[in-house]
């Protein structure tokens, strides 16, 4: 005889299901403690980050800004393929579960409109179909999910820094994570964080900072782009005592990437506070008196006992003029050139630069310097004529992205950064055509971060709503006759 509805056992209610729940974490913490003490952890702060990252978007993106710039390759905790995975991969996962949420409660596009997508797009396009005749399609799909990882991060920034409260909040993550990675950097000595050995020869008659395990141009590149928005915070700070503080910031992570010995990070803040001093009168009179206290800082520095400083500025000013004096750049070049020839144009594709420079210089082949030295040199080499067109247009947006910046942000608190931005990447444009590769440094989250700048400012051209002025309080004085209209239309759907 069947048994009635009556017979049948009650699902557990709500509150018993929560204890269930709380028994099971438990028990899975618990587990994990035997493996190791570290696990449960890092298991509870990631929850509790995971939650406040759900309530809190802002936490994720400061989490991934952070994240990149502390990220490097001694500081990984596993490799997978030619993947390293540290603190900025699951900073990013965590960053796209949130978007992936908050996408799912308001119906918002993933697909963001901005400049330089169908530039990015097509070269993504050409870098997957370059796999087929790639000489490493390992080392070809790493480039690829690099380039993927652009649009996410891209994506993540765009979406959840929409209004110019947010942008301040993200500049001022990317500051506290530059000055905490300049920290941990200069106390690797007592604290052990990130001990490389014998990673980076080039550091080990001292005077070469590596920050973190990172070659030292690789650290002073990442602590530059820091410095510029520093700088330009102090400038709209409300207080003395703050614009005092924020100036302090930036000196700190000024010499904190000098003592990398780098002429490249130098290179890259002189061009990039000419340019400021150019567009920004503000900038104009503080440009000399920073550059005297910075001498005189970097002598006091030297001359109190620091030996490492020393040799630091020593290499910085005795070989500013030796960046061409070496063949290893100009040997690469012509093997960039000569891929580019044999190939008719088309490139190697992504990956295989390594092992192809055997057939080409084996003097390049038996050294540590197998890449490019240029971002320019790469693309000729890797992706021809296409990845080299692709690179001009993405250039020509940011031109004109910065042309129309200093229109409409012009008397507000936003030129501080519509200047500092394009400083920083004019600076590091200038040095990367003597270094780098394409997807190296956290430069695709700045371009991001700066793009995210431009499409709030122009929604609000469009829509003659005003930004605060620079001077005279924080308050909006009403409809800005700054923001005037844009002739290019309505903002592209997604």
């Amino acid at each position: 005889m069947a048994s009635s509805s009556t017979d049948r056992r009650p699902m557990l209610a709500p509150n018993q299901l929560l204890w269930v729940g709380v028994a099971f974490l438990q028990v899975l913490l618990a587990g994990l403690f035997l493996l190791d003490w570290r696990l449960p952890v890092a298991a509870t702060l990631a929850g509790m980050l995971g939650v406040l990252a759900l309530l809190h978007p802002m936490v994720a993106v400061a989490g991934l800004l952070g994240g990149r710039i502390l990220s490097t390759g001694s500081m990984s905790f596993l490799r997978i393929g030619g993947l390293n995975i540290g603190v900025f991969e699951p900073m990013l996962g965590l960053a796209l579960a949130v978007l992936l949420v908050r996408a799912a409660q308001t119906r918002r596009s993933l697909t963001p409109w901005f400049p330089w997508r169908h530039a990015l797009v097509f070269f993504w396009a050409w870098q997957g179909l370059g796999v087929l005749w790639a000489n490493n399609a390992g080392k070809g799909l790493s480039e690829l999910v690099a380039v993927g990882v652009i649009f996410a991060t891209t994506t993540v920034l765009l979406v959840f820094v929409d209004d110019y409260d947010k942008f301040e909040k993200a500049v001022m993550a990317w500051i506290g994570a530059s000055v905490l990675t300049a920290i941990l950097s200069v106390t690797t000595d007592f604290t052990d964080v990130a001990v490389t050995g014998k990673t980076w020869e080039i550091a080990s008659g001292g005077g070469r900072e590596t920050g973190l395990g990172q070659q030292p141009n690789w650290f002073a590149m990442n602590l530059m782009f820091g410095v510029a928005l520093a700088f330009a915070s102090s400038v709209i700070q409300k207080t003395g005592l703050q614009r005092l503080g924020m100036l302090a910031v930036g000196l700190f992570l000024l010499l904190a990437q000098l003592r990398s010995g780098s002429r490249g990070g130098t290179y890259a803040l002189v061009i990039g506070a000419f340019v400021m001093s150019l567009g920004l009168p503000l900038v104009r009179k503080w440009v000399a008196r920073i550059s005297v206290l910075v001498v005189i800082l970097g002598i006091g520095w030297s001359f109190l006992g620091d030996d490492s400083t020393s040799k630091a500025l020593n290499r910085i000013l005795m070989n500013l003029g030796n960046t061409w004096g070496s063949d290893i750049r100009e040997r690469n070049w012509m093997v960039c050139l000569n891929m580019f020839v044999d190939t008719w144009g088309r490139g190697i594709g992504p990956g295989g630069y390594q092992e192809l420079v055997a057939q080409y210089d084996w003097k390049i082949y038996d050294s540590i310097h197998r890449y490019p030295h240029g971002i320019l040199w790469g693309l000729i080499g890797h992706y021809g004529a296409v990845g080299v067109c692709c690179a001009a247009v993405l250039t020509r947006q940011l031109y004109k992205m910065n042309s129309e910046l200093a229109q409409w942000t012009k008397g507000t608190r936003a030129e501080v950064y519509a200047w500092a931005f394009p400083a920083t990447i004019a600076g590091y444009f200038a040095w990367s055509l003597v270094e780098f590769n394409f997807d190296d440094k956290p430069f695709w989250e700045f371009l991001a971060l700066y793009t995210a700048l431009y499409m709030m400012v122009r929604k609000a051209n469009e829509e003659g709503t005003a930004f605060p002025p620079l001077t005279g309080g924080l308050d909006p004085p009403g409809p800005s006759e700054n923001l005037e209209s844009d002739d290019s239309g309505e903002v592209e759907g997604s």
